[in-house]
């Protein structure tokens, strides 16, 4: 260990992956030299091909358990009563041989006729093996066949009433005897008629077992106590209260929970920050926030519809036509309203008398909606609470309320609601002038305390888990909760696990920067929706691919990469100059029209809005297709330092912001007096503050755990994603582990996620300088050629990152624990021997030997494994003989 050694720790944090680098500190804080390089490869926690979580699937199988366990043990507890009570003979093979007695004929005889004791037992064992479907208002709006089931449960109770049958035992009784189904069957699986022949809920089965109680009771009173009523009865119907769902820690206020967005404090809290947030964009394409009588005018608006086109808040604000606000673009054309007090303010639910309730009656009746189990106990509070009539309750009960949890208790919520309110302040100044603290002064590591070793997220972030047991004798993320998402939780645990190695070898880091992909907090859904907006951009840029060959004279099959994506861009931002009409798509600084043919000529290139020196923002969102004249007249300069502060021939600046009013809106709003701060945004004229902090969730909650090892102003950096691969590629990295540079090859080498950390550690503010110093004087270069002259951070540079990456032996972390499935759920797991004699037997093969049956093991196997796999897997030689020190593996 080497605690005095000053060194810098950059990590690459991906969802399977995580490099590192260590690079040593001069006294001037410069690095100079890389110490050891490393890669830590994980599981992420999901299913490859649906992105669904691991846990999904070991939960099913774990409920799959427990519902058979809970049957078992209700039918062993049953069998005890009616033991306990002389309904069932203690004797095992005496109870066996009921079992040839019809459940169903016994259980129409008993409503006229005696049952003996046996009998009544055998009728009641039935009714507990099937006691029907139990609603629960909290579960059946999530299940897709609950309608059907209802409707089905309601066709039967219609039935019975028609046919004057007493009970449902009595039906099935006549079903049975003509050999009719006993069973509900769903029909039509996945289609919009599916629907069950009948169904059974708990309410006919306890009508039942109450009728033949009573009947059974006329003829011995003496056997059908009230005692061993309450008992069998309460065996039969008892059922297990939802375990409730624990929501996450407030972010304000740690201790509490989560409130619902149903609530409707939480939905107008949101609406207010919405609102709070909104400007109108003047016509020199700055903002102008809303008055505090506009806003309370879109607020009232906001609680009474559900969604909100801003053209619609245009008219109710009675602006000029044609305003436009900073939240509109393409799109996004509405923000959404109160969904609870919409739904509720329905005229079928409790209409205009919504809007009367106080806040606070309105948040306890969405809270009884959430949380009440029992439909009737819910109808009755309804009533009792506001007065309306069963009818009205019972419409309430089954209204369709927002799902999920905000970020914030109800408590913080009601605090932050008065200065939203009172006036037009964002978020963050709310919540000082409510009394909380700023995020930034939240986070963990604030105080200076240099940790040992990481400790577990969990116990030191305690904002962003869930909460746990407090129990010292369970295990960490039991115990101090865990971050719900599985690729996070496995992402901070493995980050855990490397830096407490490295410090216990190398002691604590000076430094610490990080790049984390942002793909770590999506959820499922965002990822579907993500792999579908690749879909349609790649077959966008497909499209106009050919448009351009078409003009050109070329062969889309015919060109490279590099051809391909440049008219694909230019053609896409030339669309964006103008959507709707093709004709009217100008270059936004001189007002030239750009016809597709002039676009793909040497006269049009394309250019970034704000400097790229200066933002090093190469998306599409920070370029557009302009003339090359006026490239060059704009140089190095914002669309307003170019041409707003002073008349320049040619060039009209009101005209120019009336141009690109037709652009996306996060694109035109670069062009405006103040589009270069707008970008900046809170951190003022601080660029390097911007280009040194990714925002995205996890590298937030990284650089706040890794705090607790290395405290104090700007020694935790986290950097953006889009600087590690161009640096690499500037200084040919790329050819270290793929001699032909080919990016795929060496992007297969786990090795490179330690590549991107050795230039991860060297993208520091001193770099970004050079960076920047060096895209201003390659102003007319290509882009391709910007870093050309760019020197190492020091001389023999890419000699230690050839020695780091030959020296590293890539650490993978085991699938599971001793905890985990000892076997697969595939047809890879090995036949116990009952199974493969009995399979050799229908195969026609000698049972005499264990030979024989390894060889059918082989036989049976060897379709998905090749022969040698086959016999190495079960431990046989080729004859089928068990090898030596081995055994018999049948």
């Amino acid at each position: 260990m080497l605690p005095t050694m000053r060194y810098r720790l950059a990590l690459d944090i991906g969802t399977t992956s995580l490099g590192w680098c260590l690079l040593r500190l001069n006294a001037q804080d410069a690095v100079h030299g890389i110490i050891k390089m490393g890669v830590r490869i994980f599981p992420e926690g999901r299913v490859a091909k649906t992105g669904e979580s691991l846990a999904v699937t070991r939960r099913m199988a774990r409920l799959q358990r427990r519902r058979r366990d809970r049957l078992l043990m209700r039918k062993a507890s049953m069998e005890r009563a009616l033991i306990a009570f002389n309904f069932w003979p203690a004797d095992d093979e005496a109870r066996h041989d009921l079992a040839v007695l019809d459940p169903y004929a016994l259980r129409a005889k008993g409503l006229d006729a005696p049952l003996t004791p046996a009998e009544f037992g055998r009728v009641v064992f039935h009714l507990n093996q099937r006691r029907g479907f139990k609603s629960n208002r909290k579960t059946d709006t999530a299940d897709n066949d609950s309608g059907a089931l209802k409707g089905a449960i309601s066709q039967l109770k219609a039935h019975l009433k028609e046919n004057n049958l007493r009970t449902v035992g009595e039906w099935l009784a006549q079903r049975h005897a003509k050999r009719g189904g006993t069973r509900a069957r769903l029909r039509n699986v996945g289609k919009k008629d599916q629907h069950y022949d009948f169904y059974i809920d708990r309410a006919m089965i306890e009508a039942e077992f109450d009728a033949l109680w009573c009947a059974q009771m006329a003829y011995s009173s003496s056997q059908y106590t009230p005692a061993a009523y309450a008992k069998i009865k309460n065996v039969l119907l008892y059922q297990r209260p939802l375990r409730p769902v624990q929501a996450g820690r407030c972010t304000l206020l740690p201790d509490l929970e989560r409130a619902p967005q149903a609530l409707p404090s939480t939905q107008r809290f949101r609406v207010l920050q919405e609102l709070n947030n909104l400007r109108t964009l003047n016509d020199d394409l700055t903002t102008t926030p809303l008055t505090l009588p506009q806003r309370n005018l879109l607020t009232a608006a906001f609680e009474r519809n559900s969604r909100n086109t801003f053209k619609q808040m245009v008219r109710l604000l009675k602006l000029p036509t044609g305003t436009t606000f900073n939240l509109e673009d393409a799109k996004r054309t509405e923000l959404k309203g109160n969904a609870s007090a919409v739904q509720l303010s329905k005229g079928e639910h409790f209409g205009d008398a919504w809007h009367a309730f106080d806040l606070s009656l309105q948040d306890a009746i969405v809270a009884q909606l959430l949380d009440e189990e029992n439909e009737a106990v819910l109808i009755q509070w309804l009533m009792a609470q506001t007065g309306i009539d069963e009818a009205s309750a019972a419409r309430i009960s089954k209204a369709k309320l927002p799902e999920g949890y905000g970020s914030l208790s109800q408590t913080a919520v009601l605090r932050l609601l008065k200065p939203l309110t009172d006036s037009v302040v964002v978020y963050s100044e709310a919540a000082l002038q409510a009394g909380f603290e700023s995020h930034s002064d939240l986070a963990a590591g604030r105080d200076g305390e240099v940790h040992a070793a990481l400790p577990y997220y969990g116990q030191a972030l305690q904002r962003h888990v869930g909460f746990g047991t407090n129990d010292p004798l369970d295990a960490d993320d039991k115990r101090y909760g865990r971050i719900a998402n599985p690729t996070v939780h496995i992402g901070l645990n493995q980050v855990r696990r490397v830096v407490n190695a490295i410090i216990a070898q190398y002691g604590h880091p000076s430094e610490v920067i990080l790049e984390v992909t942002r793909e770590l907090k999506i959820s499922k859904l965002r990822q579907q929706e993500i792999q579908k907006e690749q879909k349609l951009n790649q077959d966008r840029n497909d499209a106009n691919v050919r448009e351009g060959c078409i003009v050109l004279g070329l062969n889309p099959d015919n060109l490279d990469k590099s051809k391909r994506r440049a008219i694909s861009q230019k053609i896409q931002l030339w669309k964006e100059l103008n959507w709707g009409d093709p004709i009217n798509r100008c270059c936004p600084y001189t007002g030239e029209v750009i016809s597709i043919e002039k676009l793909l000529s040497p006269q049009v290139e394309i250019e970034h809005i704000l400097p790229y020196s200066r933002t090093f923002d190469d998306t599409l969102h920070n370029k557009t297709v302009a003339m090359v004249r006026a490239n060059r007249d704009k140089g190095n300069r914002t669309p307003f330092e170019a041409f707003g502060t002073s008349a320049i021939a040619g060039y009209d600046y009101a005209a120019m912001l009336e141009r690109v009013k037709t652009m996306p809106a996060n694109k035109r709003k670069r062009f405006a007096v103040d589009g270069y701060a707008q970008w900046l945004g809170k951190e003022g004229g601080n660029f390097m503050a911007r280009a040194l902090n990714d925002t995205a969730y996890l590298s937030r909650i990284s650089r706040e755990y890794l705090q607790l090892i290395c405290p104090g102003t700007n020694t935790v950096r986290a950097i953006p994603g889009r600087m590690t691969a161009l640096i690499r590629g500037k200084f040919g990295l790329n050819e270290l582990l793929s001699k032909d540079g080919d990016a795929l090859k060496n992007r297969n080498d786990h090795r490179h996620h330690a590549l991107d950390a050795a230039v991860i550690g060297i993208t520091d503010t001193a770099m970004l300088q050079s960076f920047s110093r060096a895209s201003a004087s390659a102003r007319d270069k290509s882009m391709d050629r910007l870093l050309d002259k760019m020197a190492y951070p020091w001389d023999t540079y890419r000699e230690h990152v050839e020695r780091g990456l030959a020296s590293i032996t890539v650490s993978f972390k085991p699938d599971h624990s001793y905890e985990g499935a000892m076997h697969e759920d595939t047809a890879w797991a090995l036949l116990g021997e009952g199974k493969v004699m009995r399979r050799v037997r229908a195969e026609g093969e000698s049972t005499r030997s264990k030979t024989t049956a390894n060889k059918a093991v082989i036989e049976i196997n060897s379709t998905r494994l090749g022969s040698e796999q086959a016999r190495t897997r079960h431990g046989v030689d080729q004859n089928g003989e068990p090898l030596a020190y081995k055994g018999y593996v049948g």
